[in-house]
């Protein structure tokens, strides 16, 4: 009897094992994770670009601003009147996280023929930050223009 329970047994352990019902399920149930990683490190990346993109577009804005807007000009582009500008035109950035550097070639001088500098930082804080360990990064833009 001991015997024939034991060939029973092993019989249905091998059909078990020729079972191929679920395996799908299984696949993804392991793979799900890695791909959903992926996607969204694509999208963080994405969006890491756009933010990038509208840090240097704020800052050629800025200085375009202040180009028109010489010495001899009725409204006079100031270091506070820029960096109030290119924060309206940094969008989705909010303004205490941005780094406004106005500068003037020479110094103060915002005479027809002198250029200015406007330069701005933003550090990007990646979504997988606290999962995967990613430093921050630093998104520049710099645009230097002569004053019409």
């Amino acid at each position: 009897m001991s015997r024939i329970t034991d060939t029973r047994v092993i019989a249905k352990c091998l059909k078990l094992l020729k079972d191929c019902r679920g395996t799908a399920f299984v696949e993804f149930g392991l793979l799900a994770p890695i791909f959903f990683l992926i996607i969204v490190a694509i999208m963080d990346f994405g969006r890491m670009m756009w933010l990038s993109n509208t840090v240097e577009h704020a800052a050629t804005e800025g200085a375009r601003y202040a180009a028109v807007r010489g010495s001899n000009k009725a409204t006079v582009a100031t270091t506070q009147t820029i960096t109030d500008f290119v924060q309206g035109r940094a969008e989705l950035i909010p303004p205490s996280d941005m780094n406004i550097v106005v500068s003037w070639t020479p110094t103060n001088n915002n005479n027809p023929g002198s250029s200015v500098t406007v330069q701005v930082t933003y550090n990007y804080e990646y979504l997988l930050v606290g999962f995967l360990g990613f430093d921050p990064v630093d998104l520049e833009g710099t645009s230097t223009m002569v004053i019409n």
